[in-house]
């Protein structure tokens, strides 16, 4: 459980969030602080940015980062996270890499070893976890955490049965396991990809997680 002040340090944050899911899909703040007991950054769900869809959302609706009403992908996580039990998953800290509001993610800029820095820092304050599960949605936020830590390409794992990127990084009081999977937005020829492949990374980090 997380402290009230740190939660609502977070909130001031507003890509924070945390992967739990009302079943009405309110989401509200009332929602959210009624959960404070299952918050943690042992596992952190990581995007790159929001879009124009949140320019106004967050204002009304604190922590709807990941919990927009009616977005399909938000169901998704919804659906492979909190519905099928993914228990070790299940309150995990959300957020994204960059602040930037831009629906095209060619067009977001991020300044790679000051957004890793502040990505630490914040999960720091939450808990004193010593190992943390970084799941990065799609390369671009996996690659951003590989280049920035200094990690090269031989000490990245990939996993030819779930499709899974994965490497380890330690430092002197913490380890980070990073893994790229799926986006959980994809549609058209690519929706496979989270409707089926995603769901099957989820299960596997959510194994990994649970090993002590």
């Amino acid at each position: 459980m997380i402290s009230l002040e740190i939660f609502n340090s977070l909130i001031e944050i507003e890509t924070s969030s945390w992967a739990v899911w009302d079943e009405e899909t309110s989401n509200s703040l009332t929602f959210f602080l009624s959960k404070l007991e299952l918050f943690h950054s042992r596992v952190v769900f990581v995007g790159l940015n929001r879009s124009n869809v949140a320019k106004n959302l967050s204002k009304v609706s604190p922590l709807s980062n990941f919990h927009t009403k009616g977005h399909i992908g938000d169901k998704r996580l919804k659906r492979f996270v909190q519905d099928a039990n993914l228990s070790n998953l299940i309150g995990g800290f959300m957020t994204d890499i960059s602040e930037q509001i831009e629906t095209n993610s060619n067009l977001v800029k991020v300044e790679e070893q000051d957004a890793i820095k502040k990505f630490a820092e914040k999960v720091r304050s939450i808990d004193d976890t010593l190992t943390r599960h970084i799941i990065c949605f799609g390369n671009k936020v996996f690659d951003i955490f590989i280049r920035a830590l200094g990690i090269s390409k031989p000490r990245i794992q990939e996993n030819r049965e779930n499709k899974i990127k994965e490497t380890a990084v330690k430092g002197n009081y913490e380890t980070w396991h990073l893994y790229r999977v799926w986006h959980y937005s994809n549609y058209g020829d690519f929706i496979h990809k989270s409707e089926k492949e995603l769901p099957v990374q989820l299960k596997y980090i959510d194994d990994k997680a649970g090993v002590l």
